[in-house]
């Protein structure tokens, strides 16, 4: 009978090991609702601007990031929403572009990526440019909330910024 008592407590602790495991598991789900978009691990926030130009109301719908990564020799950009417009938006869009030729100037050597859909509602993008190591860039997102304007941000035009 006192084997059996051991069986029934273990049994019993195991089923509370299984049960919070699950919560676990549950608990973990709600977090992974907003996704919040990576250009990798080894990268590192380098600046972020907030989505306010055109915004009539002035507030930020979003933010757009540039992160960098000394061992990819990569930059990369995400454009994210404002937590209180997720799922509300009808376009987000993200675009990265590096001064190749380091002229300062967008022309033919320069290279640029985006990503941009009416069917994100998170974040756009990453989007990344490789072999770019001590190269200048700029980088912008946009984000429209259903019917309302476009709403922009980013380095400021025409600027190359963040050389490093």
């Amino acid at each position: 009978m006192a084997n059996r008592r051991k069986i029934t407590r273990w049994a019993a602790g195991g089923m509370t090991v299984a049960a919070v495991a699950a919560l676990t598991v549950v608990s973990a789900g709600p977090a992974q609702a907003y996704p919040k978009g990576s250009c990798g691990q080894s990268y590192r926030k380098v600046a972020s601007y907030p989505l306010t130009q055109g915004a009539k109301d002035g507030k930020s719908y979003g933010t757009v990031t540039l992160y960098q990564s000394p061992t990819a020799h990569a930059k990369c950009a995400i454009a994210r929403v404002a937590p209180s417009y997720i799922g509300k938006t009808s376009y987000l869009y993200v675009e990265l572009f590096v001064d190749k030729n380091q002229n300062k100037k967008y022309d033919g050597p320069d290279k640029g990526a985006a990503s941009g859909s009416e069917k994100y509602k998170w974040f756009a993008g990453p989007v990344h440019i490789y072999g770019v190591d001590h190269r200048c860039v700029q980088f912008a997102g946009a984000v429209r909330i259903g019917s309302k304007p476009l709403v922009r941000g980013g380095t400021p035009s025409g600027k190359w910024m963040y050389c490093g």
